[in-house]
């Protein structure tokens, strides 16, 4: 819960930019070090790409090949289509579910190719039942998924009323104790999050001047 809150923020200052990451896993988000040890950091930005430009949202179009890592990447990734917003909240709603259960259904799958395994890792993502994925655990995530997942191409995604869902979760299952994060000592694991729940931030199609979307030659099947 404590993650999901510094994440999303994450998420939601980098699209305030006009950018999208791509590339959402574990292995791309760090904690400070020092005074800053309870603050979630996002790294890698290789695979990242602008979904603003020229004052509108990037149209959509069909790629060739899966752009991120296949156990976290949405299903329209996976699908080849162009990524948004929603694509990386996707992701990052899958790796909440992976640090919060240990594994995902999709992981570990035996195949005799890449294009096969990324086709069942796909299957699996999209006939797995979200409420079985968060069986025994908090609901608030299983939420979070499936509104992700609903979103269109170019819509403008609900960061604060998600980071108000997990600060109540957070309310009302009670403090975590330390043993959420080993390296944070006492006091610090109170304050993993020093961001105010109720901030937010612009986001481009927020402005006055923003365009609407162009539409794109390309069909997507």
């Amino acid at each position: 819960v404590l993650i999901a809150d510094q994440v999303l923020r994450r998420m939601e200052f980098l699209h305030s930019l006009g950018l999208i990451h791509r590339d959402i896993k574990p292995e791309n988000f760090l904690f400070g070090v020092g005074p800053r040890i309870h603050i979630v950091y996002v790294i890698d930005f290789g695979l990242g790409r602008r979904y603003w430009r020229d004052k509108r949202h990037a149209p959509m179009r069909t790629l060739q090949t899966l752009t991120g890592t296949a156990r976290y990447a949405s299903i329209n990734a996976h699908k080849g289509m162009e990524q948004s917003r929603r694509d990386d909240l996707q992701a990052v709603a899958h790796m909440l579910l992976y640090l919060l259960r240990g594994s995902l259904p999709w992981s570990g799958l035996e195949a005799k190719t890449q294009e096969e395994k990324y086709r069942k890792i796909r299957e699996c993502k999209e006939t797995y039942p979200i409420d079985q994925l968060c069986e025994g655990h908090p609901q608030e995530f299983g939420k979070f998924l499936k509104e992700a997942r609903a979103l269109a191409y170019t819509a403008r995604p609900d960061y604060l009323g998600w980071r108000k869902m997990f600060a109540n979760l957070r309310a009302e299952i009670g403090p975590q104790s330390d043993s959420d994060f080993e390296f944070l000592k006492g006091r610090e694991t109170g304050t993993l999050d020093p961001i105010q729940v109720y901030d937010s931030l612009e986001q481009p199609d927020d402005k006055e001047d923003a365009r609407k979307p162009e539409s794109s030659c390309c069909s997507i099947s």
